[in-house]
């Protein structure tokens, strides 16, 4: 089952505001306010962007975990 890319880039610009440079931060927290937005957007009714945000806090959990696999040294 294909997810939708929207709900996907959510926990990826997140992860991006939160480990971005100090100067980086504020074109990274508009990327993940403006993809909030289009997502609370497409709701019936319509939520708040934070609910979206909140909802999706397990994905997020998921997505750090899976990055943070990704830079542990390969031992072989």
């Amino acid at each position: 089952m294909s997810r939708n890319p929207l709900i996907e880039a959510i926990p990826e610009a997140r992860y991006d505001l939160q480990t971005c440079a100090e100067k980086a931060k504020p074109a990274a927290r508009q990327k993940l306010y403006g993809l909030l937005q289009q997502a609370a957007s497409q709701t019936k009714p319509s939520v708040r962007p934070d609910d979206v945000l909140d909802a999706l806090y397990e994905d997020y959990r998921e997505f750090r975990r899976m990055k943070r696999r990704q830079e542990w040294p390969k031992l072989t």
